[in-house]
């Protein structure tokens, strides 16, 4: 477990607060700014998760991230990928 996935876990709970506090006093505002907290924390935990696997598995990442990249530049040249 690192920074980032903590620090997504705690934007999501903050989130969750906003949200419920938006929900019991009827401010729309506050309800939106939980729901982007919550957002942002999941994509934090989410690159968290990916960090943690990429310090235990590093040739699978390697690999992985190979074949990503090599799909990005197939779908920008133009080619279909199956």
């Amino acid at each position: 477990m690192n920074v980032d996935t903590l620090a997504g876990t705690g934007s999501q709970l903050k989130g969750q607060i906003k949200e419920g506090l938006g929900e019991a006093t009827n401010d729309p505002t506050l309800q939106q700014d939980g729901i982007a907290d919550q957002v942002t924390g999941t994509v934090r935990k989410g690159i968290g998760q990916v960090r943690d696997l990429a310090m235990k598995q590093p040739i699978a990442t390697a690999a992985a991230a190979g074949v990503i990249g090599l799909a990005i530049l197939n779908s920008l040249r133009g080619k279909k990928s199956y």
